[in-house]
């Protein structure tokens, strides 16, 4: 019995130690105030991988050239609250979600960050990117990546992109701690603006 404890406890320290001296550091992102960073459409990535899909997804097809578009980006409880976006408010703007999840360490974003977002992405037809590298965050100008914190982008017909409104949403949003009522009220100034 000692020894079948000592191979599990061996077992688990050592695929600790395999987790821990593998890992990627998470990507610093440094944002220098004295620049101005200027978003347009050539700036974001080719292509993307999406929640739910094998292919990855050119850019053309997520976003048209000539064409409006929203993108949201967000992290687990605030994509659960912007999901509810076009079943609370008639939006007449295609948009995006973006997963924020870049800053994750890399076996969490492997085994358990892709189911949870599909099951968090299953009942809506919004394309959510998995931005596991963190590309479509860079481009965009992202340095907050706080759970429950929002960024919404307008992508213009004429090409440029200007983030439009910053949101928060309660701790908790994904296990349903907002109600309906609180949910609208989180979106309606982002409505308002669109």
């Amino acid at each position: 019995m000692g020894n079948l404890l000592k191979v599990i406890f061996l077992g688990i320290a050592g695929f600790a130690l395999l987790v821990y001296f593998t890992a990627e550091k998470p990507k610093q992102i440094v944002a220098d105030d004295n620049v101005v960073n200027i978003i347009n459409y050539k700036t974001l990535p080719l292509s993307y991988e999406l929640v739910g899909s094998d292919e990855k997804v050119k850019k053309e097809v997520l976003f048209p050239q000539n064409k409006e578009s929203l993108v949201v980006v967000g992290n687990h409880d605030s994509l659960a609250v912007v999901k509810e976006l076009p079943k609370l408010f008639e939006i007449n703007i295609p948009y995006v979600m973006v997963a924020n999840i870049s800053s994750a360490p890399w076996f969490v974003k492997k085994l358990f960050i892709p189911g949870k977002l599909e099951e968090l992405n299953k009942d809506t037809n919004i394309p959510m990117i998995y931005d596991m590298d963190g590309k479509m965050v860079n481009a965009l100008g992202v340095v907050d990546n706080s759970k429950t914190k929002f960024f919404a982008y307008k992508i213009t017909d004429a090409g440029t992109i200007s983030k439009i409104y910053e949101g928060v949403v309660k701790e908790g949003a994904l296990d349903g701690t907002m109600s309906t009522d609180e949910i609208k009220q989180t979106l309606k100034p982002l409505f308002e603006l669109l």
